[in-house]
């Protein structure tokens, strides 16, 4: 070679170097400039980006591309740089899927490994030296096996990378074409800013093997001149911070979160596929744990179940509720069903508000227009001179009866619009209290209570003493029994929920009273008061569960479940049948 030649070698390689250095400063100074900006979520990951690339062509502009240093900051940067880049796609277009803790770190571990694998190489062979020595003695005495995983750890490294920048560029690809307001030249500028380097990683040992040093040089100072460039189009005209598209990934997202009905997306096999927060609360679960189980298995209803206009029961955190279901079939481009989207409105506090209108509007008219016939009949003996003192006294008890359920009708409304503000309170005051009223209305009966000291509820004292009154007051008035006894008994369960049971030996609830409660206000006709209709919806009120079940050889025993939380409204309590 002449000195000529020598001279013209040196002087590309001089320009290459001096071009990367001027990038890696130009680099740095866009991320200053971006540092001092309001650049949102979008702005920390590109800083990142434009730091890795302003250290991997300080470093290349520095060394030339040679000596152990500048292979272990060549490979640090380009496992990272991927990374970055895909940091950057993501949080530009609002792409949450490495947002989580558990993600970020299965994104970065094949990085660590690669970069373990790379470095042990580096420094503990000849293979990226010029040298006869490994860089690091104490390194090269491992075993071959050892060797042998590292290289297997960088290839790895290299293929995961490669599989970083498709999704970015695939990211930046899918959503240029999504958003057709966009300038399509910043979806290119972003894929060239972080794709470069990686692609420079393959393609310049080549360009060096086949023509020279100042060939590979010559491409690093292009690349990340061009890096610069990009960068600074990037923050400039191009608008990258002025006009994310995030929100158009993220909305439906926040949206479907922020609604206040239960929405569960399934495929058409009725597997769940997504579910929103409030379903996520309502059923006690989590995305994770419910995507990918059957609908059957998350509400506790089959799909068909879903599919009627008639509000549906199910259990959720807060006790039975009543849901409204509106099903919609979700389809593709091509108008193929490709799953169903279940939107469980809770319609319990609108139901059970038209089931107490409807009841006592209809009990209230039934024994009006009973009770008023009757006594304007004894009313008219009385002035035929014909009554006599029955007569009279048939008039004052029919009338006493229709106060009676006047104030029935007004404990309940009392009841129903009692505020759950009360925590824990202790059941057994309110049972003394409420047994000691009716001993003295009814000193025939011997009520008894067996309530330890210590049972509390998370309920409201007025809905729990109105409950207890109803119970122990048809207990006492119905019981025809030669020795007549009504017992109040509690007991926590084993999950931590009350059970408040009342046990008589009188002649058991009559067919037409549990069919009241069995089939809604259609039946209203059967009943005869609002006694059991102001258990059920206190019940109903408290969230919990009522059961009736007959005792042996006679009698009944109501049996009141109550929740460990208070809950706001629930559907309505239908007395189950259970053993006796």
């Amino acid at each position: 070679m002449s000195a000529g030649e020598a001279l013209g070698t040196v002087s590309a390689v001089t320009v290459g170097r001096v071009l990367l250095i001027g990038a890696s400063v130009g680099l740095a100074a866009v991320g200053i400039r971006v540092s001092r900006r309001d650049t949102g979520p979008v702005g920390r990951p590109f800083l990142v980006l434009l730091g890795l690339l302003s250290t991997t062509a300080l470093c290349l502009g520095v060394t030339a591309g040679a000596g152990t240093a500048n292979k272990m900051i060549w490979l640090g940067t380009n496992l990272a740089i991927p990374a970055a880049l895909l940091a950057v796609s993501c949080r530009y277009y609002g792409i949450t899927f490495v947002d989580s803790r558990p993600r970020l770190a299965g994104v970065v571990a094949p990085l660590v490994a690669g970069g373990l694998g790379g470095g042990l190489i580096i420094l503990g062979t000849t293979a990226q030296t010029s040298g006869t020595a490994a860089p690091v003695g104490a390194l090269a005495g491992f075993p071959p096996l050892v060797y042998d995983v590292a290289t297997r750890l960088t290839r790895f490294g290299r293929y995961y990378t490669a599989s970083l920048v498709v999704v970015a560029v695939g990211i930046v690809a899918v959503n240029a074409g999504r958003y057709e307001h966009l300038d399509a030249r910043l979806a290119v500028a972003l894929a060239f800013g972080g794709g470069w380097p990686w692609l420079g990683n393959f393609v310049v040992p080549e360009l060096g093997a086949a023509f020279g040093p100042d060939a590979a040089i010559g491409a690093l100072a292009g690349g990340y001149v061009t890096s610069l460039a990009v960068a600074g189009l990037a923050i400039g005209p191009l608008g990258l911070f002025d006009s994310s598209p995030a929100a158009g990934n993220i909305g439906p997202n926040h949206a479907l979160d922020s609604m206040d009905d239960t929405v569960i997306i399934t495929n058409n096999e009725g597997t769940v596929l997504r579910l929103n927060a409030v379903a996520c609360d309502r059923f006690e679960t989590t995305p994770q744990a419910s995507v990918g189980q059957k609908l059957s298995t998350v509400v506790g209803h089959s799909p068909s179940a879903l599919s009627g206009e008639t509000p549906v029961t199910i259990e959720t955190a807060d006790g039975a509720r009543q849901f409204a279901v509106t099903r919609s079939a979700v389809t593709d481009n091509r108008d193929i069903d490709r799953g169903t989207v279940y939107v469980l409105r809770d319609v319990t506090k609108k139901q059970n508000r038209e089931q107490r209108l409807e009841v006592l509007n209809r009990v209230l008219r039934h024994n009006l227009r009973n009770d008023a016939t009757s006594i304007i009949g004894r009313a008219q003996l009385i002035s035929d001179g014909d009554g006599g003192a029955d007569s009279a006294e048939e008039i004052i008890d029919t009338t006493r009866d229709l106060v009676g359920v006047a104030e029935s009708a007004r404990d309940i409304d009392q009841m129903m619009a009692a505020t759950q503000a009360d925590k824990e309170v202790e059941l057994d005051p309110i049972v003394q209290r409420v047994t000691e009223t009716i001993g003295s209305s009814y000193p025939a009966v011997e009520v008894t209570t067996a309530v330890p000291a210590d049972t509390t509820v998370a309920a409201s004292k007025q809905v729990i003493e109105t409950i207890l009154r109803e119970l122990l007051e048809n207990a006492a008035e119905h019981n025809d029994a030669d020795q007549p006894y009504a017992i109040v008994s509690a007991e926590r369960t084993g999950n931590g929920s009350v059970t408040l049971a009342v046990s008589d030996n009188g002649p058991g609830v009559p067919d037409h009273e549990r069919a009241v409660l069995d089939a809604g206000e259609d039946q209203l006709q059967h009943g005869s008061g609002l006694g059991l209709w102001a258990v059920h919806w206190g019940v109903t009120r408290l969230g919990g569960k009522l059961a009736i079940s007959e005792n042996t050889p006679r009698g009944t025993t109501v049996t009141v479940t109550l929740p460990t939380t208070s809950a706001s409204e629930s559907t309505p309590a239908v007395p189950e049948q259970a053993e006796s």
